[in-house]
């Protein structure tokens, strides 16, 4: 029996059953567009957390400074008073690290300001973070529109800063920001450029989102607003000291980043007894990603599996019940001259058939219902290239395997008997 003789006539034998044909193609559709719609979902998940990952660099370590247990606590218990809490990275932490680590190609120091910024009387919540000229070479961070921080900026300690993509926005809707001054604190700044859009850096706190973030020169910090900063709330203030809030440092092309990484929490630890610097290295968190991610790859794999078996025996159930009732059809084919193989491949083709159509079925809807969490979730739609025809390969060989053992038990059939069956 031909190929194409053998598709028509199991397409005419399940179109006699359409209920029971639907049914069974239920289990593998459902299947097919839950594995499509996990595997969209977690692709976006996927891309998301691995770039927010490489926009931090993966030839950097991070230096930040965190909060130690003490200002935690008096924060707590002395929310109501005025204090000053000093912690954290200082500029001759980073000398020192600098000037005993060869390895090291440039430090990038970031400091939060605890300012507002202002432009036409309106003051907008953008944060304010401190840098050096580096910082747009280290972080991979373009120029949109005119320059970054100079050394002659730095140096100098000029009254200029580069806005984010979205500060810029938020400041300047209907005009550009290039020669516009804004107000930071009790001061002007120059606007001298605007920074193409990066994204979140995937880090917590304000240095998260550099797209919302007016940038100024490191010296012009300390000369304009000093070492300590204060932020008043109600009728409370607290005063922070903290010099450096993040340091990024450059490792040189080739070298391995663990040794740095290392001298880096041993300084940490000689020089802060408070333990209020945490080192990271972006490039093992991705590492730890990627481990993480192939062990999701094998969970995603076994609850396709699982979604697949549970198709298969409900085709394999409905191709043995087809079996119990055809059995006068499958004797009365054998007496006019089929073989068993001629049976086996008709009840084999339907299966496969119907667990095709459900498997393309299965595709489609898969692709619908992660377009819509998209839509729900405001994020960009991704799907693998190989998950369409995967999704409808595995669908076939559904059908190939779970069809198999109802066809050998219909090839099987004593044609004498089976036609004794009204």
């Amino acid at each position: 029996m031909k190929l194409l003789e053998l598709s028509r006539e199991a397409w005419t034998n399940l179109l006699l059953h359409k209920t029971r044909s639907s049914l069974a193609a239920l289990g593998v559709i459902f299947g097919v567009a839950s594995v499509i719609c996990m595997l969209s979902i977690s692709e976006v998940a996927r891309r998301d957390v691995i770039g927010r990952i490489e926009r931090l660099g993966i030839r950097n370590v991070i230096l930040d400074s965190v909060k130690p247990e003490r200002v935690r606590t008096r924060e707590k218990h002395d929310s109501d008073r005025s204090w000053i809490a000093r912690y954290g990275l200082t500029r001759e932490d980073l000398e020192v690290l600098a000037d005993n680590v060869p390895e090291i190609e440039t430090i990038v120091p970031m400091r939060i300001m605890l300012e507002d910024v202002q432009a036409n009387l309106e003051v907008s919540d953008i944060n304010v973070v401190a840098t050096t000229p580096a910082y747009t070479r280290v972080m991979s961070h373009a120029v949109r529109e005119g320059r970054f921080l100079s050394e002659v900026d730095n140096a100098r300690s000029q009254p200029v800063c580069v806005l984010g993509a979205d500060a810029a926005q938020r400041l300047f809707p209907l005009a550009s920001p290039l020669g516009q001054v804004v107000r930071i604190g009790g001061h002007h700044f120059k606007v001298v450029g605007v920074l193409e859009r990066k994204g979140p850096t995937g880090t917590a706190g304000i240095l998260s989102n550099p797209d919302n973030t007016a940038w100024m020169p490191m010296n012009t910090s300390f000369s304009r607003f000093g070492k300590l900063q204060v932020r008043r709330r109600g009728g409370s203030s607290e005063a922070t000291e903290v010099e450096i809030n993040r340091a990024v440092v450059r490792v040189r092309e080739g070298l391995p980043l663990e040794p740095v990484a290392a001298i880096a929490r041993n300084l940490a630890k000689r020089r802060h007894k408070q333990d209020d610097v945490a080192v990271t290295i972006p490039y093992a968190l991705l590492k730890e990603r990627r481990q993480a991610e192939r062990i999701f790859r094998w969970v995603m794999g076994s609850l396709a599996a699982i979604s697949l078996l549970v198709g298969g025996v409900g085709i394999m159930n409905i191709m043995l019940a087809n079996m119990a009732e055809r059995r006068h059809e499958i004797g009365l084919r054998r007496a006019l001259g089929a073989t068993r193989n001629d049976i086996l491949r008709l009840f084999v083709s339907e299966s496969t058939l119907l667990c095709c159509l459900g498997g393309v079925l299965g595709v489609g809807l898969g692709a619908l219902l992660a377009q819509l969490v998209g839509t729900l979730a405001q994020w960009t739609v991704v799907f693998q290239p190989l998950s369409f025809p995967l999704g409808i390969v595995v669908s076939v060989l559904t059908g190939l395997i779970f069809g198999t053992l109802p066809a050998i038990k219909a090839a099987r059939l004593d044609p004498v008997l089976a036609l004794r069956v009204e």
